[in-house]
């Protein structure tokens, strides 16, 4: 075993110590943590143990809840500020143009980049399981979600079958890694019709994983299932669905959860919920479903953050997410904090260093990641600060704080 001690240890534990100073984390030859505390103490209690000196404050390794790894090969390629329907048109158009190859490929080099940003474990929104080589590869944990849309139903007349039959094939091209789970999911309460998104709820609530899906992202979402108005109608009418069928003339919480989104043991993942309504938390809460905030891509698509107070007074549990490469400059979660602290200055630092650790740990059910708690294995992050009489402070303002590994997940 070995000892990793730093000036800071921040051990993200929901309920403890905000921050050790002068601590130490004690390490099994497999990386797995045996103590948390105090240098002094461990060092007097694994008095043999060699010691390793980090520079910084010691976390533990980032969960990023929310990717779309596949769509990797589109940055700088779509541009933004026009609305979701915009942007999502324009992805669709450039991804069609895109070979499995260079998804496979794409999404490859941007699950080597995540884990050098101090990313350990992902929730991968994946259409065509091309993301599993390059997750695999990189060492990274998480849950693959398979996202099914109404078009591939209509294309095969069972999205849930052939997404099995896909996932078969992705395990001959690569074995699927332990840590790694799977679960299918929906993309928004708009991608299909209710029979489907019904199925896949029901599907996922079978596997015991949460399932994942963008859910009051935008206006147009809302005026589309409140009452078949905004820009979403033509574009269903233009790919021959039928609108009406779309319409549940609901909310988007309350429509899934008529669904069965909630029914299950594990809720799912609700990503965005930029335009959620005050009056639908209170089911979500009630669910104790976790919101992913995407903050930059959130400003970059729309303009707009979630209102994260609101969510908080409801007492909703937070994870943090990059989206996609199409929205985001990097995969950089402390950017994500750094972004999100500056526009929520009155919300706690260490709010959003649990959202992009134990938060999305806890969403992705991930018991050994997330935290530095005996029996964990979350990978051992060293991160340069500014300050080390306030580091927490100083983690949130940095988007490009200097890091090394100091035990990998």
């Amino acid at each position: 075993m070995r000892l990793v001690s730093a000036p800071a240890v921040v051990p993200l534990v929901p309920g403890g110590a905000p921050w050790v100073p002068e601590g130490a984390v004690a390490l099994d030859d497999d990386d797995t943590i045996r103590a948390v505390g105090a240098r002094a103490d461990l060092r007097r209690r694994f008095a043999q143990a060699p010691e390793q000196r980090a520079e910084g404050a010691l976390l533990p390794g980032l969960v990023n809840a929310h990717t779309h790894l596949e769509l990797s090969g589109l940055a700088g390629e779509v541009t933004g500020g026009a609305g979701l329907v915009a942007w999502a048109g324009a992805c669709v158009r450039a991804a069609e143009e895109e070979t499995y190859e260079h998804r496979r490929d794409a999404a490859a080099s941007a699950a080597a980049d995540a884990v050098r940003l101090g990313t350990a474990a992902v929730g991968d929104v994946s259409n065509a399981l091309a993301s599993l080589p390059g997750i695999a590869a990189a060492g990274l944990r998480g849950t693959i979600f398979h996202e099914l849309l109404g078009s591939r139903e209509a294309r095969t007349g069972d999205a849930l079958a052939d997404a099995a039959r896909e996932r078969a094939l992705a395990s001959k091209r690569h074995p699927w890694p332990a840590g790694l789970g799977y679960v299918v999911a929906p993309h928004a309460p708009y991608s299909a019709d209710r029979d489907l998104l019904s199925r896949i709820f029901a599907a996922a609530a079978r596997t015991g994983l949460p399932t994942s899906i963008h859910l009051a992202e935008d206006e147009d979402e809302l005026a589309l299932l409140r009452d078949g108005t905004g820009r979403w109608p033509a574009v269903l009418e233009a790919m021959g669905v039928d609108v009406q069928a779309r319409v549940p003339r609901t909310s988007p919480v309350a429509y899934v959860a008529a669904l069965g989104a909630f029914a299950g043991p594990a809720p799912p993942l609700l990503v965005h919920m930029v335009h959620a309504r005050a009056h639908e938390l209170w089911a979500v809460e009630a669910a104790r479903a976790t919101v992913v905030v995407c903050a930059r891509s959130n400003l970059y698509i729309g303009g707009r953050l979630p209102d994260v107070p609101t969510l908080l007074a409801h007492r909703i549990q937070l994870a943090l997410g990059t989206d996609s490469l199409a929205s985001s400059p990097d995969l950089s979660l402390f950017a994500e904090i750094a972004t999100l602290g500056a526009a929520f200055p009155a919300v706690p630092a260490l709010t959003w260093l649990e959202a992009a650790t134990a938060g999305g740990a806890r969403a992705l059910r991930l018991e050994a990641c997330g935290a530095l708690a005996p029996g964990r294995r979350p990978g051992l992050l060293d991160v340069g600060v500014a300050d080390l009489a306030a580091p927490l402070e100083s983690l949130v303002r940095d988007p490009d704080p200097p890091l090394r590994w100091m035990a990998h997940a």
